[in-house]
């Protein structure tokens, strides 16, 4: 990110060298703005994409003129490359809180359910700066991409590792590769986006609950399947 600290911007006053009180007000301000800016672009990106969007749009929606949001961000690239980022940081924090809920006895189905549930309530419900990097992503210049790589490729490896541990404790199938089934995980996931709306008929907590039973579904080990369909029917009791 290339930003400037409103702090250190322009030559010291001998006023603001003896007023820490003044600068740290300053640097408050600077903050709000910032957060300000952040905010309008992720909405307008989540919303219109990363052509349609421009500098102008997000000056107006985060109510400041055009030339001052140089003073924070040198570039419309450089505002999406952090609306990007903080997209990530949302949706894995949404995870880890659903996770850390669980304690440490839970099964890594159990977990990965949690995963999915809280991923889904990220993208339609909690966060624009997610929706804003699923949609955005792809349409980003290619160093806003690869400024992202690692950040991604650790959400991607979250989900192989969740997918690994319910392979490991027998609570999902073991005959499937973990790292291509994340892959389509998040990007089915990632379709919410797209065409969920809340006025629909599902509900977003059973839209969620549907996905994850839907997902774990198809990874309950072949064995218990088998058994269960090959179980024989309930004796009947004869007067």
């Amino acid at each position: 990110m290339n930003s400037t600290s409103p702090a250190s911007a322009g030559p010291a006053t001998s006023q603001s060298l003896h007023s820490s009180d003044g600068n740290g007000e300053r640097v408050r301000k600077g903050e709000r703005s910032r957060t300000r800016i952040l905010d309008a672009a992720a909405r307008l990106l989540s919303c219109h994409g990363y052509a349609a969007t421009t500098l102008t749009d997000i000056a107006s929606a985060a109510q400041m003129q055009a030339g001052s949001l140089y003073y924070h961000f040198d570039s419309k690239d450089s505002i999406v490359e952090e609306v990007l980022r903080v997209g990530i940081d949302h949706a894995r924090c949404a995870i880890d809180t659903a996770l850390d809920s669980l304690g440490p006895g839970a099964s890594g189905a159990d977990r990965l359910a949690e995963a999915i549930v809280a991923y889904v309530n990220c993208i339609v419900a909690e966060s624009s700066f997610t929706v804003a990097n699923i949609r955005c992503f792809n349409e980003s210049p290619p160093k806003t991409r690869q400024s992202l790589a690692v950040p991604l490729r650790e959400f991607a490896n979250l989900w192989v590792s969740l997918l690994v541990e319910g392979q490991a404790d027998g609570s999902l199938r073991g005959d499937a590769n973990a790292g291509a089934l994340a892959r389509i995980l998040i990007s089915g996931l990632n379709s919410l986006a797209s065409w969920y709306r809340a006025s629909g008929e599902l509900r977003l907590n059973e839209l969620a609950r549907q996905f994850a039973d839907m997902v774990l579904g198809g990874l309950a080990r072949p064995d218990t399947t088998r058994l269960a369909s090959a179980a024989p029917p309930p004796l009947q009791q004869h007067a």
